[in-house]
């Protein structure tokens, strides 16, 4: 799962193998250290909920989201690509498929300016 924190939005963008996952097993975490103690570690869980209400809750360094079971099940059965919540304080959550790309090549009518796009990471 990728994701991404920017401003007051929370995205989590999730492959088919893991929406699969979440979906018979009711969660799905992850967690990265953020810095050399114990305490710079951030961690997420995704919920089903059984009820009809978004629940959010932290505990012992871990941002527990509770989403409505029926929500998420009409999301991964359906065509919709994000499903979104507003937190009471502001804070947006955003769901979202993340689909296999097609491979484009230049030369072959594909005008996808990414194709010929390259990856630059920083060096340690």
């Amino acid at each position: 799962m990728k994701v991404r924190w920017v401003d007051s939005t929370m995205r989590f963008r999730m492959r088919s193998p893991e929406v699969a996952d979440w979906m018979a097993t009711g969660q799905c975490a992850g967690q990265i250290q953020i810095g050399p103690l114990a305490q710079d570690r951030w961690a997420y869980r995704l919920e089903l909920n059984p009820g009809p209400d978004w629940k959010i809750t932290t505990e012992s360094g871990c941002w527990n989201v509770a989403i409505p079971q029926l929500a998420v099940q009409h999301w991964a059965d359906s065509e919709t690509l994000t499903l979104e919540y507003l937190t009471p304080w502001g804070t947006r959550l955003i769901l979202e498929k993340d689909l296999p790309r097609r491979h484009l090549r230049p030369g072959n009518g594909d005008t996808d300016s990414t194709a010929d796009q390259k990856t630059s990471r920083a060096m340690p």
